[in-house]
């Protein structure tokens, strides 16, 4: 879909799945292991470390971090050597430890579809974000968010919801991400009233909106 549509900055890293079309704007990494989705967007040093799995239509802010892996605090040291990092490959025995104790695989993060994830947000390895959530920027967040939920803060922590439950609940059953995008243009955005009678028109088989 798109793939001619899709642009990598030449400082860019790109080394994990993506679905076409995507944008890495300059020094945005996506690290093997990962998943970006359709129409995702990593703005100027946005980081996507390993094993995150991530929606369609991200809009991600500068500089911030998804997926971030914990470090031990009841361990003698926080340090790399104690969590088998390959940070001094080259000092003997760096992140092997002769005791076979290892740090468990870093768990998945999942990002719905829809998100905005703002400039400087940080978010935890391990968490779900649900689709159409908003993280506010600057914000650490170490707990699952919902869907349509707009968090902010260090911890992130509620702020509101985007629409009421009822409207919620109709876009998530409308799965309107995996329409066309030819027909998602089509439909009169800014009236979300509106927007969901055309989806559900359109899921009918008749003719969306078109103004």
């Amino acid at each position: 879909m798109h793939e001619d549509a899709t642009t990598i900055a030449p400082d860019a890293i790109c080394a994990g799945e993506i679905e076409h079309p995507v944008r890495l704007q300059a020094r945005a990494e996506l690290h093997e292991g990962s998943r970006l989705g359709a129409f995702g967007f990593l703005n100027v040093g946005a980081v996507v470390y390993r094993r995150v799995a991530i929606g369609r239509y991200l809009s991600c802010g500068r500089g911030a971090e998804i997926g971030l892996a914990p470090h031990p605090t009841h361990a003698l040291s926080t340090h790399g050597f104690a969590v088998d990092s390959g940070w001094f490959e080259r000092v003997p025995g760096y992140g092997i430890s002769e005791h076979g104790q290892t740090m468990p695989e870093k768990p998945i993060t999942t990002i719905g579809h829809d998100v905005w994830i703002g400039a400087q947000a940080v978010i935890r390895a391990g968490v779900t974000i649900g689709t159409g959530a908003i993280i506010g920027a600057n914000a650490a967040v170490t707990n699952d968010i919902e869907p349509y939920q707009i968090v902010g803060g260090v911890p992130a922590r509620e702020i509101r919801y985007r629409f009421d439950p009822p409207t919620i609940a109709a876009l998530l059953e409308s799965r309107w991400w995996e329409r066309p995008f030819d027909e998602i243009r089509r439909l009169p955005i800014h009236d979300i009233a509106a927007t969901i009678e055309g989806l559900t028109r359109s899921a009918a088989g008749a003719d969306a909106p078109t103004d």
